[in-house]
């Protein structure tokens, strides 16, 4: 009997011990894999949003017969949708290159050619107001908060075809149009640790967006002239 107490009580063996640490080992990485999924799982989420958003604005602008744009709140990490009462011109960057002459040089010149320009131009139409769409906020939040892409989920970058340069903090604006209209975009979203990411990008001849696994940059628009300087020999 007393031999027996002793072999009951002698503790784990070195094979237990190695046994119970490999199991520790297979749960933890478990756990860490667990997570990197989960939180892949919230990038896609914050990806569909983008998209779902995108169907929405275009379809209430059709709806409703005025602009629409959604609001990129780089810094919040969050995504609004507001829509305006007035009538708005589309103006793209490429405007800015179609202005001739050499630029003022001193400031008497620039007074007078910005007075030259509004007599050419005649008057202009206020800029257009836009106001949140009640029905786009989350259940019981201000609409002009709009919605929240996810935890840890935030914007790299968002550029439309109307910036010249990709926007890194503020705001950035993506605007559809009655019939269908809207901007190329690239909209790229990380979360901590992800140095791939993932990118929304969207057409402006369709209006269709697409998941992309990366950082997709936005391809310069082509013009008539790329087309013909392409087939000169």
């Amino acid at each position: 009997m007393l031999a027996g107490g002793r072999q009951r009580a002698r503790g784990f063996t070195l094979v237990e011990v190695l046994l119970v640490v490999a199991l520790m080992a297979i749960m933890s990485a478990m756990v860490v894999s667990g997570s990197g999924m989960l939180s892949g799982t919230r990038m896609r989420s914050a990806g569909a949003l983008i998209m779902s958003s995108v169907r929405l604005a275009m379809s209430r602008s059709n709806a409703i017969g005025r602009p629409v744009r959604l609001v990129f709140d780089i810094d919040a990490g969050r995504l609004m949708m507001e829509e305006t009462r007035g009538r708005m011109l589309r103006v793209t960057n490429h405007d800015e290159g179609a202005k001739a002459g050499a630029q003022a040089a001193t400031e008497a010149e620039q007074v007078a050619a910005e007075y030259a320009r509004g007599i050419i131009q005649g008057p202009r139409a206020p800029e257009a107001a836009f106001s949140p769409v009640p029905s786009f906020g989350s259940d019981g939040d201000d609409p002009a908060q709009g919605r929240e892409l996810g935890k840890d989920i935030r914007f790299v970058q968002v550029q439309t075809e109307h910036d010249a340069e990709p926007r890194v903090e503020g705001r950035a604006y993506l605007y559809f149009w009655p019939g269908g209209g809207t901007e190329r975009a690239s909209i790229q979203i990380t979360r901590p640790g992800d140095h791939v990411g993932l990118t929304v990008l969207i057409s402006a001849l369709t209006g269709r967006s697409k998941l992309e696994r990366g950082r997709v940059e936005l391809e310069e628009a082509r013009h008539d002239t790329d087309f013909q300087e392409r087939e000169e020999p």
